[in-house]
């Protein structure tokens, strides 16, 4: 009995121990990387955003106290998901690391529901979270983030963020949705407000860094090739993280494939970078669960986002601006 008692004291002690360092890391870094943010930051604000069909697109925005200082991070949730795996805790801590953040809804997930006047006639029927997803949802939700890119240049204009040093963290199914429409910012013109292409104003080109989280390789409508084809480019310098369960065999096995796709060009092992972790849960589920997760993409962000060179600056056409 004595024995039994003096185990699950240790037990208990070492539990105590881990939980101590686990939340002495995440704090250390919380410290380390804010600098400025002296006040605490804005509470969240849950938006809704129109998508261009009219489609309510629902993210919840985590201001940062540094203004236009603070890099970007947007938040995509994984199949059957919706942005509360994000809002639960992850998202206030990368705000409090310095980073603005928007957590989304993607189109048919969480509250981005079909407007209550369309859905099926009735005002007071609630929308099937069961409803199968076609190839021209999943198009949509590419369409849907340019929705919200609008919203960040309306901040950025405001001066409350830097939108040129953006991130996407994306998991599963939203993988490919994250990776077309890096390419669709990336291949956006800049305004024509400048005698030479360097002085030119951009339109596009703020989807700097990219968090890969148990990458699906497709969904109808969408695959992640050819985007990861043009992306890896060293001409972008987009850095990349790719993150999959050690325990599972399809999970690494997709990821080992993204991977492999996207470190196949000069000096990748200088901006793109994959991690294992342990245990078999995949995409979100590894949230909250001790296995650093967590942790490894603040510590990304932190180098490959947060570090880079650019400072705010105005990002309208010359000839609109008052000056």
């Amino acid at each position: 009995m004595k024995h039994f008692l003096l185990c699950t004291k240790n037990r208990r002690l070492k539990h105590s121990v881990f939980t101590f360092v686990s939340m002495t890391l995440l704090a250390t870094s919380v410290l380390y990387a804010q600098s400025k943010d002296t006040k605490g930051p804005p509470k969240p604000q849950e938006i809704t955003l129109s998508s261009l069909d009219g489609w309510p697109i629902s993210i919840t925005y985590y201001e940062s106290s540094n203004a236009s200082d603070s890099p970007v991070v947007v938040l995509l949730h994984g199949k059957a998901g919706s942005k509360r795996v994000w809002d639960r805790k992850f998202a206030s801590v990368l705000q409090q690391n310095g980073f603005a953040v928007v957590s989304v809804d993607l189109r048919k997930h969480g509250k981005s529901q079909a407007p209550a006047a369309s859905a099926s006639g009735s005002k007071n029927q609630k929308p099937s979270s069961k409803r199968r997803l076609s190839a021209l949802d999943y198009k949509a939700m590419v369409v849907d983030m340019e929705t919200v890119w609008k919203f960040l240049f309306k901040e950025h204009q405001e001066k409350h963020l830097n939108m040129q040093k953006t991130a996407i963290v994306a998991s599963d199914i939203s993988v490919p949705l994250a990776l077309n429409y890096a390419l669709i910012d990336w291949s956006k013109l800049p305004y024509d407000d400048a005698p030479v292409l360097a002085a030119k104003t951009p339109k596009g080109q703020t989807v700097r860094a990219m968090v890969l989280i148990s990458p699906e390789s497709s969904v109808p409508g969408l695959s992640a090739s050819r985007p990861t084809v043009q992306l890896k480019s060293p001409l972008f310098g987009i850095s990349f993280f790719v993150c999959s369960a050690k325990g599972d065999s399809l999970d690494r096995g997709m990821s080992k494939k993204l991977f492999s796709q996207l470190s196949s060009v000069p000096d990748s092992d200088k901006r793109i970078f994959s991690k294992e972790f342990p245990g078999k849960l995949r995409g979100t589920d590894m949230l909250g669960k001790r296995l650093g997760l967590e942790l490894e993409i603040i510590k990304f962000l932190d180098v490959f986002l947060k570090k880079l060179p650019g400072e705010w600056s105005d990002r309208r056409n010359r000839l609109d601006r008052d000056e």
